[in-house]
C-alpha cells in the first residue's frame, strides 16, 4: 500500500457503507498520491481493489484521476521535459536529444540517419477524445510503447494523436513494428485502430524542427 494508505482504507470504508461522499474521498487519494509521485495507474488501481471486485462508477474513477492530475501538475511545473500525466517526453525534450545526437554524429564523422529512426504511432482522430479520455488513452499508448521498447529509448507524445520512440534503427524492423501492432490492439481494443509508420531522420540535424512540427500537428 503506497503512503496514501490512510486514505486508501477510507475510500475502502465509504464504498463498503455505500456513503454519498465515495467521490470526494477518492479526490483526496488521487491528490495526496499525486504529491508522492505515485503514478497514476497505481492509483487507478487502489480505485479498483477498494471496490471490492465491482466495477467502480465513473464519476469515482474520474475524481480520482483528475485530482492526481491536477496536483501532479503543480508539483511538477518546473519539468518541461515530461507531461506530468504520462510520463512521456515532450517534443522539447526529443528536440534536444535528437540535437545531442547529431552533435555527436558531426564529431564521430557518422550519421544520425544511419543508426536512428522514429517509430510513430498516430490515434485515429474520432478517437483522440476529449480531457480526461484522452489523457488515458496516452497512458495506454505510453504502456504499448513502454512494453516494446523497455530500454533508454526517447518516447514522447507530440501532439494529441501522434506518439513516437526515438530509437535504433534495427529496432524498428518488421518483427518489432508487428509485435507494437499487437499490444496497442490488446491496450486500446479492436475498436481503435492507429496508424503506424517508420519516420526517417533527415541527414542533417538543421531539418529536425521542421520534422518535428509535422509531426507536431
Amino acid at each position: 500500500m503506497f503512503g496514501s494508505g490512510l486514505n486508501v482504507v477510507l475510500l475502502e470504508e465509504a464504498v463498503r457503507d455505500g456513503r454519498s461522499d465515495v467521490a470526494e474521498v477518492a479526490h483526496e487519494v488521487g491528490a495526496s498520491a499525486a504529491l508522492q509521485g505515485i503514478p497514476l495507474h497505481e492509483v487507478l488501481d487502489h480505485v479498483e481493489r477498494a471496490h471490492a471486485g465491482h466495477e467502480p462508477v465513473f464519476a469515482t474513477t474520474r475524481a480520482a484521476a483528475v485530482a492526481w492530475a491536477e496536483r501532479a501538475v503543480v508539483v511538477r511545473a518546473d519539468v518541461s521535459c515530461e507531461d506530468p500525466l504520462t510520463s512521456l517526453a515532450s517534443t522539447p525534450h526529443v528536440r534536444s536529444r535528437l540535437a545531442e545526437l547529431y552533435r555527436g554524429a558531426e564529431r564521430s564523422g557518422q550519421q544520425v540517419a544511419s543508426s536512428q529512426a522514429l517509430v510513430v504511432v498516430e490515434l485515429p482522430r474520432v478517437a483522440s477524445g476529449h480531457g480526461l479520455e484522452r489523457s488515458l488513452r496516452a497512458l495506454d499508448v505510453a504502456e504499448a510503447l513502454r512494453a516494446v521498447f523497455a530500454g533508454d529509448e526517447t518516447i514522447a507524445q507530440v501532439s494529441p494523436r501522434r506518439f513516437v520512440a526515438l530509437v535504433e534503427r534495427e529496432r524498428a524492423d518488421v518483427v518489432t513494428m508487428s509485435l507494437l501492432a499487437m499490444t496497442l490492439d490488446d491496450v486500446l481494443g479492436a475498436m481503435i485502430r492507429p496508424r503506424l509508420w517508420v519516420e526517417h531522420l533527415p541527414s542533417s540535424g538543421d531539418d529536425v524542427a521542421s520534422l518535428l512540427a509535422d509531426l507536431s500537428q
